[in-house]
């Protein structure tokens, strides 16, 4: 499932349009095209602009390092790289004979004048890397440095993000800096971009291994039976995934009995969780509550039923494939008994069919958006009969996006639900923009936050060494202090027809797939 608004710097904007129908088969440069479906429009792809879809950004731009399976860090348009021992500088050795799609040569040059286009500047202050800038400089025809302020831990991994540390040709801007084309230099080159569809061919110029077909044709689809249909009758090869175009459990599972469809799922890089109000009067700032509330819920159930088998039950914050992760748990089994022996030791009284504390009644505020998480109105109805049963009463308020932007950040409710943001964002992302008091989550809000917790985050975010330890330090403080409910990762789910002979997914939902794909002949 996709929270469509985890965080305010990565979100795309482009408004979705209703496609009333579907062409037949493109054909690209006179060969068969993959044709995607994608919820929102492709839009501009301006680097340094939040308007954009994400995935497109990957068909078109390299970064200088690849964010690789389990986090690996790969070489991309950087050969290799060292960390300067006091970890304030960066050198990267650059990849000769590489050219832009419009001819023009990639050189330290061509890196450095991108670079000094978003690094150091406030409106990514969000990029560590950025924020730590001092300055930028060749060496040589192919050799670039990056001298910092101070050490940025998560550096390395940034530069492998969609925007905008990605690189555009010089000449792809106007006498003011603005991009007017999306040129780069990755696999792919857009020859159509409109509110309907995008279409792509292959960059002859490529410096990495050639694509398996000529092109690639992203077709906006909003509606998820549309392009069900679509897939059904050959119109479309593939759907799915977190930011191209959602596929639902449910609707996975009926594919599934369609004959040439097939279904395709792994293991998910993000963590569905209950977050609770840091407001300091809130009930759930009783630990016992929160005790009470860790053991009251069934996740199995949950994955089994609402989530038609394809999310996995977690006692984490983050899934295991996300680096510096941490010693896992066992996913509690659901005990009633000790979810009120829980808040009769925290000093709750149970009487009349539910509990109370110095006149206290424990009545939940659970605030809910189906806007903001489709399906999470039933995830919320599962749990609040879950809580029942332990005699808590809790209250459903469902609400929009817009009322879910307005009370989340206020703290204005007791329960909700958060998603991390996945690879490659984490584990620093949601650390750092999710849990720390002293700084401004805006929409996204906190999933926990206490004084306390603060120094125990800003240290394993800052660690330049033992991040393992330090990292391991907030898992088991938010595990001790139950600052956390993790519930379930849901699973990467996509979904091909009958056009497709080989599938395979890139690391992350934000990487749209074609790499390992081939088209039957």
């Amino acid at each position: 499932m996709n929270e469509i608004s985890r965080r305010n710097f990565m979100l795309a904007s482009a408004g979705a349009l209703v496609a009333a129908s579907l062409p037949g088969r493109v054909m690209a440069a006179g060969h068969e095209a993959l044709k995607i479906a994608i919820l929102v429009e492709t839009g501009n792809l301006d680097l340094l602009q939040n308007i954009s879809g994400l995935n497109t950004y990957t068909l078109v731009f390299d970064p200088l390092i690849r964010y690789g399976a389990g986090g690996e860090l790969q070489p991309a348009l950087a050969e290799s790289w060292a960390v300067a021992e006091d970890g304030l500088s960066i050198s990267f050795k650059l990849r000769e004979g590489v050219t832009f799609s419009d001819g023009t040569p990639f050189d330290a040059e061509a890196a450095k004048w991108n670079v000094e286009r978003w690094a150091g500047k406030p409106d990514f202050s969000w990029i560590g890397i950025s924020d730590a800038m001092e300055s930028v400089a060749t060496d040589g025809t192919h050799g670039l440095v990056m001298k910092l302020k101070r050490p940025a831990p998560a550096g390395l991994m940034e530069l492998a993000f969609i925007r905008p540390v990605r690189f555009l040709s010089p000449k792809a801007v106007d006498a003011d800096g603005n991009q007017t084309a999306p040129i780069g230099t990755g696999p792919w080159v857009i020859t159509a971009n409109d509110n309907s569809h995008t279409t792509l061919v292959k960059n002859e110029t490529y410096w990495g291994p050639a694509p398996a077909f000529s092109g690639v044709e992203l077709l906006v689809v909003p509606d998820e039976l549309a392009r069900a249909n679509g897939l059904r009758a050959g119109d479309l090869d593939i759907i799915g995934g977190d930011w191209v175009s959602p596929l639902s459990p449910r609707r996975a599972r009926a594919l599934e009995k369609d004959g040439g469809v097939s279904i395709y799922s792994e293991a998910g890089t993000t963590t569905m969780l209950l977050g609770y109000s840091p407001a300091p009067n809130a009930i759930v700032a009783d630990k016992a509550v929160r005790d009470a509330i860790y053991v009251s819920i069934d996740r199995a159930a949950m994955a089994k039923v609402l989530f038609e088998g394809f999310a996995d039950p977690i006692a984490d914050l983050f899934p295991a494939v996300i680096p510096l992760s941490g010693t896992r748990h066992d996913v509690p089994t659901r005990d009633v008994a000790a979810a009120k022996a829980a808040l009769a030791a925290g000093g709750w009284t149970e009487a009349g069919g539910g509990w109370d504390k110095g006149g206290t009644p424990l009545t939940l505020r659970f605030l809910v958006s189906e806007e903001s998480l489709p399906g999470s109105r039933r995830i919320a109805e599962m749990i609040q009969g879950m809580l029942t049963e332990t005699g808590m009463k809790v209250e459903i308020s469902s609400v929009d996006n817009a009322t879910m932007h307005e009370r989340r950040p206020a703290f204005d409710y007791d329960l909700t639900f958060f998603t991390t943001y996945g690879a490659p964002y984490d584990p620093y992302g949601s650390l750092g923009n999710m849990f720390l008091s002293n700084v401004d989550s805006g929409p996204d809000g906190k999933v926990f936050a206490h004084p306390d917790l603060d120094p125990i985050v800003t240290a394993g975010l800052q660690a330049t060494s033992g991040a393992d330890a330090a990292m391991q330090a907030i898992y088991d403080w938010l595990d001790t202090n139950r600052g956390i409910c993790p519930l379930v990762a849901a699973q990467r789910l996509w979904a091909y027809g009958p056009n497709v002979a080989k599938f395979t997914l890139p690391p992350t939902d934000y990487d749209m797939p074609f790499e390992g794909i081939e088209l039957k002949a």
